[in-house]
């Protein structure tokens, strides 16, 4: 599942919107401030950690979900 979030650009600040999937195919996600020409993206060398790591907040996630539809 991809998950949807934004980093401040490490240059101006401005948020930059990214999709972990698209994060962790490799993709580089640009400031959309015109003045700043930033980019994101992951290191090779990262991409397992990062990818257990948005795994263990998808179990979290989940389970919080079946926790909350159990108590309504």
């Amino acid at each position: 599942m991809s998950i949807q979030s934004k980093i401040d650009c490490p240059d101006c600040g401005t948020p930059i919107h990214f999709e972990s999937t698209l994060l962790l195919a490799g993709k580089k996600f640009s400031c959309p401030n015109p003045d700043c020409h930033t980019s994101i993206s992951l290191a090779p060398s990262e991409v397992s950690t990062v990818s257990e790591a948005f795994g263990q907040f998808e179990k979290i996630r989940s389970t919080c979900i079946q926790q909350a539809e159990k108590t309504e």
